[in-house]
């Protein structure tokens, strides 16, 4: 009868003892594969997460009694296109005076679009700071092409 080691798939991987030679290099090889893969994973930027962009507000008019006027402007930092959805607000200390929903769609890769927005407010908005908090909103915006049929 023949040796174990010199028969069958696994002949070449054996040793002169009978031991597999190549087995703890596999596991090894494999080992670190599977380390790579997790650390190109965690260490790889996203392409359309949320958090890359800025909105800050370029105006804060609260002059006009009833209303306030502000702008802002929101910067893509991310590699893809996307639209926002930006929540403006109106306070007075801890105080809301209004708020309204402003929505900036198709903004390129480290494009930055403004806007200005009438915001109605309660009360008397002396004293008042405006703010903005944009979100990326990449659906649908409720417009419909009709040039196509």
């Amino acid at each position: 009868m023949a040796d174990r080691t010199t028969v069958g798939p696994t002949r070449y991987l054996r040793d002169r003892t009978g031991r597999l030679r190549y087995l703890p290099v596999g596991l090894t090889a494999a080992g670190l594969v599977l380390v790579a893969s997790a650390v190109f994973v965690a260490v790889r930027p996203s392409s359309g997460a949320a958090g890359g962009f800025t909105a800050t507000v370029t105006g804060c008019d609260v002059r006009s009694p009833g209303t306030a006027q502000v702008g802002y402007s929101v910067t893509n930092e991310d590699r893809t296109t996307h639209a926002y959805r930006v929540l403006v607000t109106v306070t007075r200390g801890s105080t809301p005076l209004g708020w309204g929903v402003s929505l900036v769609n198709h903004l390129r890769a480290g494009a930055t679009g403004t806007a200005q927005v009438l915001i109605t407010v309660t009360g008397a908005a002396t004293g008042a700071s405006c703010s903005v908090h944009a979100e990326v909103f990449d659906g649908s915006t409720g417009h419909h092409d009709h040039t196509r049929n």
